[in-house]
């Protein structure tokens, strides 16, 4: 349980340090993507945290509600929209518009779907995570929005990929690699194994923090041309 709650935290401060980043980079440049990645790693930190009060202290429908919206409704699609900010940033206004009716609808689905509280006095007894399709009933919340997430997830790594390929740096797909890694954090629900859950998304936002750090670096041709030319 303190190995999870540890993780859970490390995640969280990961994500956060992230966040601050990324939006220490949209006030100086004002680019759309780095805000919209700043609101998706504010919504990781504050999963996180969610799951680390879960492990620690117990569910309840409030934390796992958090847990739930933050850390898989939200994020997701908002790194999505940066990602197609980055793509096609002429549709800027296209992708805000459906970033923000995906955020009011997974806001408004959470809020109208019951939440089992037997089912997370059940992960409490046995130290685990409440799967959102027990907790949720097959409710709104879990069948229409989690295809969303996969959607989104797939739209962050395809994109991330491409990016790298095109721009030749190619640490853009770290950020694709982190976004899978904690997308396998539902196979370790699944299996049972829900300590590792805490243990993928840490790392899985570790990865992508990298592939930004690695992304805000120009490639080698570019630095030594820069270093050639000064002025």
């Amino acid at each position: 349980m303190v190995f999870a709650v540890g993780f859970a935290l490390s995640g969280a401060l990961v994500a956060a340090a992230f966040a601050l980043e990324l939006a220490q980079q949209w006030r100086n440049r004002r680019r759309h993507h780095a805000l919209a990645w700043s609101l998706a790693l504010s919504a990781y930190a504050v999963g996180m945290l969610a799951l680390a009060s879960g492990f620690g202290f117990g569910w309840t429908p409030g934390s796992f509600a958090l847990y739930w919206v933050t850390g898989a409704l939200l994020n997701v699609p908002l790194l999505a929209v940066g990602q197609l900010q980055l793509l096609d940033p002429a549709r800027a206004a296209l992708w805000w518009t459906v970033g923000g009716l995906s955020a009011v609808w997974s806001l408004g689905a959470v809020a109208l779907t019951p939440i089992d509280t037997g089912v997370l006095a059940a992960a409490d007894a046995a130290g685990g995570i409440p799967a959102g399709r027990e907790a949720f009933a097959g409710g709104l919340a879990y069948t229409v929005l989690r295809p969303m997430t996969i959607l989104g997830s797939l739209v962050v790594i395809v994109g991330s990929v491409y990016s790298s390929l095109r721009t030749r740096r190619y640490g853009i797909a770290l950020i694709a690699l982190g976004v899978a890694v904690s997308a396998t954090s539902s196979r370790f629900l699944v299996a049972g194994l829900d300590e590792m859950v805490a243990v993928v998304l840490a790392v899985g936002v570790a990865v992508m923090y990298a592939g930004f750090r690695a992304a805000s670096r120009l490639p080698r041709d570019r630095r030594q041309k820069a270093s050639a030319n000064p002025a």
